[in-house]
């Protein structure tokens, strides 16, 4: 048989004869691929970090918002319970020994823990002890507090006799003075107290707090309210309840109680609770306090900025570090916000004078002390604020404050007691009764 020159062809190529090898397939990337490839994703993740950071700090400022709405409802809660606000700067005296009484410095805070969800805390803190003499001696949160409402005032008198008798237990029913570090109470830390965007954990502080009250567009009392420290206990003073009266317009005022039915401007025009920024250590003039003269403080509030020059202009967040870090800065532990449990303004309170975020300063170089202490937060551009209606807002940092020269109104001031805000719609937002019916515009 004879086979065409095709079919001999396919012959030979079945059985080895003149192969042809066939190249393998290229498989997997080049090197310049592979580096195209990574550039790309580098320039995507490049491109949505930020949109991933604005997102989980977006989450992280709606959950604040929400544990001051919390903070409001709890406060409300306790109006409804006792008819009244709870009192800043409250508690216990009548003995001048260090621990055994709170020296009325708690803050509304440590009253509030019932009526957030921390009953067991509130039970530890407010444990009752039987005294040696079978006395049973209670913290009322609103003992012995001067009340604006009645002709005269209502004591509850706890009869324990200066350095008479002592104590089973090492603390007494409702704790010692908030400054105690070695009561452990006061250094534990609540999660509806704290903003998620603050970093701000452990030593130096206490138990840190990222909220706070309200005391209005005035400073001079914030510290004391009407009453005055005498051996250990305290004693109403009629100048300082008249200069208390004057310039302490908030819904909360130091160790008086307050009332809804005295919030004439209207619960959805005045602000009850504010956002605080805790004290990182790094000279940020929203949280690490200097001192300046209460003097000229209370009559000029951005002395510290403007009359004394005392911010870095090349970083107008921070104090000059050469100019504050020893006459005028307080102590390391002495910062906005370290202590949760403590009334005084550095720590819980806040006033409507300089617009969020600006400067803090005190009138004495000492943590008990009144001065010009404003809204902060770690968020971008403002901070939260709960109206007495418990709607939660967010205030710019450009918010209209006045003139942010003018003097606070106090007794002996150029703005006397009765006067409208001097700083615009920040301060009048601050007042309760001040006859300002002024609102945010809607977002």
């Amino acid at each position: 048989m004879t086979l065409s020159s095709g079919a001999s062809r396919n012959v030979a190529t079945a059985s080895g004869g003149n192969p042809r090898r066939s190249e393998p397939r290229r498989v997997g990337f080049t090197t310049v691929e592979l580096f195209g490839v990574l550039i790309i994703i580098t320039v995507l993740i490049w491109m949505l970090l930020p949109a991933v950071q604005a997102a989980r700090e977006q989450a992280r400022r709606t959950s604040c918002a929400n544990n001051l709405m919390q903070v409001g409802l709890g406060v409300q809660a306790y109006h409804e319970a006792f008819g009244q606000f709870p009192v800043q700067l409250s508690g216990t005296d009548a003995n001048p020994a260090a621990g055994k009484d709170n020296d009325r410095r708690l803050s509304i805070f440590v009253g509030l823990l019932p009526f957030l969800g921390h009953d067991a805390a509130w039970n530890e803190i407010q444990t009752t002890r039987e005294m040696e003499d079978g006395f049973l001696y209670d913290m009322g949160m609103g003992m012995g507090q001067a009340d604006w409402g009645d002709d005269e005032l209502t004591e509850q008198e706890t009869d324990l006799d200066e350095g008479e008798g002592t104590l089973p237990e090492p603390w007494v029913a409702g704790g010692p003075e908030p400054f105690v570090d070695s009561y452990e109470p006061w250094r534990w830390e609540f999660s509806v107290y704290r903003c998620p965007s603050d970093p701000g954990m452990g030593a130096p502080a206490y138990g840190r707090t990222n909220y706070a009250v309200c005391f209005g567009d005035g400073m001079v009392a914030a510290d004391t309210g009407p009453y005055q420290l005498v051996d250990g206990v305290f004693v109403y003073s009629d100048t300082l309840a008249e200069q208390t009266e004057a310039a302490m317009r908030g819904v909360f005022v130091p160790r008086v109680v307050t009332r809804i039915s005295d919030i004439t401007d209207g619960l959805s025009n005045t602000i009850m609770l504010g956002e605080i920024a805790t004290d990182l250590g790094d000279q940020d003039i929203r949280t690490s306090p200097i001192a300046g003269p209460g003097s000229e403080l209370r009559d000029h509030p951005n002395w510290a900025r403007d009359l004394a020059k005392l911010i870095d202009p090349e970083r107008p967040r921070f104090w000059k570090v050469e100019e504050v870090a020893t006459d005028l800065r307080l102590a390391q532990e002495k910062g906005r916000g370290f202590r949760w449990g403590d009334g005084m303004p550095l720590y819980s309170g806040f006033n409507t004078i300089l617009p969020p975020n600006r400067e803090i300063t005190l009138a004495q170089d000492n943590d008990d002390s009144w001065g010009v202490l404003t809204a902060s937060s770690r968020h971008q551009g403002g901070a939260h604020v709960c109206f007495a209606d418990g709607s939660v807002r967010f205030i710019g940092d450009s918010i209209e404050a006045g003139d942010e020269s003018r003097s606070s109104v106090y007794l002996g001031s150029p703005n006397p007691p009765g006067s409208k805000s001097p700083y615009g719609l920040w301060g009048s937002l601050g007042t309760r009764s001040s006859g300002e019916l002024t609102q945010l515009p809607s977002p």
